[in-house]
């Protein structure tokens, strides 16, 4: 997030003086388990519009129920894997940060809780970094077990995306999120010497054919974001693997996450802050036929997050199969670490159908 918009953000939170912590209800919160090394905290269930308990739907997506997260040290959530099981999730913070935990379903499907809440700190290339710089992390990839068809690379592992200081770095397979060394893994042309510093690859996901794709956040005023996909479905080894293409999001919102669906496209998170429309979230999908070199692309929007709904500064977003074959999302919200603010984990069927591929013409 730029500091322009955490200055918004922040003025505008003041001007609402709680209006995000109305959006809270009044049930009680569930307490995490605390196993050792845990941290203790509470997940609390939300209402996708609290003044209506009934609305259950956003444009494309039915809402199966959301949590406020609240642990110590746990908050600036960027970036979201959820296991293909749904009983667990891994989320990295913008100040350095991992968080684990499980997650709970009832047999509808509905996420009803979180625990074993688990935040430890992000080791980088020289170990724990002491600047911020080194450690803004905004987006992870879960890479699969079976290898790679080259040959190249070990199966599993992780790729964590950072601005700042521009790079992806590959992490050791492990279920409980990156940790271990990390190597670095070429970034597109251009960013780490050419990417605003506060607005480098906010989104990195890979796609159901194997293929990485990864969104700048670009600067203020811009319409179409950089964005790159890989050549084929091995890690990158030069930047010349990543080919360009342009994503056009809506005026004046900002893409912060990418999630992979099923029929080879994705969906886009995007959000926007204004101190009069306060938060506003955009989850948009994107045809697999668009994700392509040169391509200039415009998505369809599938539902609006803001007010009265649930609403938030969400950054994160994910993917998996639900038990029916249906596509579920989950999103996650970066609190910024501001009284002010909460750690949102939602969870939404996708209930559209796949559009025709749409490319906006140049």
């Amino acid at each position: 997030m730029t500091t322009r918009t955490k200055t918004l953000s922040a003025l505008l939170l003041l001007a609402l003086s709680g209006g995000c912590a109305a959006l809270v209800g009044t049930d009680r919160p569930n307490a995490a388990a605390s196993p050792e090394g845990a941290t203790p905290g509470a997940a609390i269930p939300v209402m996708l519009d609290r003044e209506r308990p009934g609305v259950d739907r956003v444009g494309g997506l039915r809402f199966l129920g959301a949590l406020d997260l609240r642990a110590e040290g746990l908050g600036g959530l960027s970036g979201l894997w959820v296991a293909p099981e749904g009983d667990r999730f891994v989320a990295v913070a913008d100040t350095g940060l991992v968080a684990t935990g499980r997650l709970d379903h009832d047999p509808a499907g509905r996420l009803t809780g979180a625990r074993d809440l688990r935040v430890r700190p992000l080791a980088v290339e020289e170990g724990i970094p002491g600047r911020k710089r080194r450690s803004d992390v905004e987006e992870l990839a879960r890479l699969p077990d079976g290898g790679w068809p080259d040959g190249g690379w070990p199966g599993g592992g992780w790729l964590v995306a950072f601005e700042r200081d521009h790079r992806i770095l590959r992490y050791p397979a492990g279920e409980g999120g990156p940790a271990g060394t990390p190597v670095p893994v070429p970034v597109p042309p251009d960013v780490a010497e050419g990417s605003p510093p506060n607005s480098g690859l906010e989104s990195l996901t890979r796609l159901s054919d194997g293929r990485f794709l990864t969104i700048e956040e670009g600067a203020d005023g811009l319409q179409d974001r950089r964005a790159w996909v890989t050549r084929t479905a091995a890690l990158p080894e030069f930047r010349e693997d990543w080919r360009p293409l342009a994503y056009r999001t809506a005026p004046r919102y900002r893409p912060t996450g990418a999630a992979p669906l099923p029929d080879g496209g994705a969906l886009v998170l995007e959000r926007r802050v204004s101190l009069l429309g306060g938060w506003s979230s955009r989850v948009v999908r994107v045809a697999a036929a668009d994700l392509r070199e040169g391509a200039a692309v415009e998505g369809r929007e599938l539902a609006r997050l803001e007010s009265p709904l649930l609403n938030d500064n969400f950054e994160a977003i994910a993917t998996r199969r639900g038990p029916a074959g249906e596509v579920l999302v989950y999103l996650l919200s970066d609190d910024n670490f501001n009284a002010l603010q909460r750690t949102y984990l939602a969870l939404f069927a996708l209930e559209e159908a796949p559009p025709r591929a749409v490319s906006a013409g140049r």
